[in-house]
């Protein structure tokens, strides 16, 4: 992942982003994940937030990816994450990691 992500092409990040989302290969989506945070491209976020509301179902096996997602979103600090962010808390295993994601993204000013 980390290779992929020096090499700087911007095919890449959309790649990363198809692998990420493919339901068919959920098994095979934990470096995808994590090289959507390293990259830090457009297509990052919205990829990330797809795929963390995916694994959110109950009993759903892939708890390893939505935690990379989880920790992914809060790298990235991007207030599109704050919604699927807040619904991660309710589940144990990523409830820790979320609290930490959620504080990282900016506060909205309120406006007067």
């Amino acid at each position: 992942a980390t290779a992929l992500a020096r090499l700087g092409d911007p095919r890449t990040a959309r790649a990363a982003a198809a692998l990420a989302t493919n339901e068919l290969r959920v098994a095979y989506a934990l470096h995808p994940v994590r090289l959507l945070a390293e990259l830090r491209a457009p297509e990052s976020v919205p990829a990330l937030i797809t795929t963390l509301e995916r694994r959110l179902r109950p009993h759903d096996p892939y708890r390893r990816v939505a935690l990379a997602c989880v920790e992914g979103l809060g790298e990235l600090a991007d207030p599109r994450a704050r919604r699927v962010l807040n619904e991660a808390l309710a589940h144990p295993v990523l409830a820790e990691a979320a609290v930490g994601a959620l504080a990282r993204i900016p506060r909205q000013k309120k406006s007067s």
